[in-house]
């Protein structure tokens, strides 16, 4: 079973998103969390496979969580990213791929669009 942590800090959104991955087969959640920080603290605890991270977090930005995950030496520094934001600028999806994320998927999406993605 892949284990993923939700990152959002849309309450409802996050919510989605967890519902979109428990409605994936072989895939489960395994936390949702609202910032960066709390985000960098699960994935250390948790040591999930994946991250569905949000670029706009109200302290740290998904992009930074990104850097810091891929500079630490814990149990989340392997995790894999994909990006799930409203966030299209060009910057943006280069410096998430530059920064190690799997994929980038721009919000608003529907649950088969995810699907793809998590398949990949």
């Amino acid at each position: 079973m892949i284990e993923v942590l939700v990152v959002d800090d849309d309450f409802m959104v996050a919510r989605i998103h967890a519902r979109f991955v428990e409605r994936t087969e072989g895939f489960e959640v395994a936390g949702v969390v609202h910032t960066g920080a709390a985000a960098l603290e699960q994935a250390a605890e948790l040591a999930p496979d994946l991250l569905l991270l949000d670029v706009h977090l109200p302290d740290l930005g998904g992009l930074e969580v990104l850097a810091r995950l891929r500079a630490s030496e814990g149990p989340g520094a392997e995790v894999a990213v994909v990006m799930v934001t409203a966030e299209r600028g060009a910057d943006a999806v280069r410096a998430a791929r530059h920064g190690g994320a799997l994929q980038y998927l721009v919000k608003p999406f529907e649950a088969p669009d995810l699907l793809a993605r998590l398949q990949e």
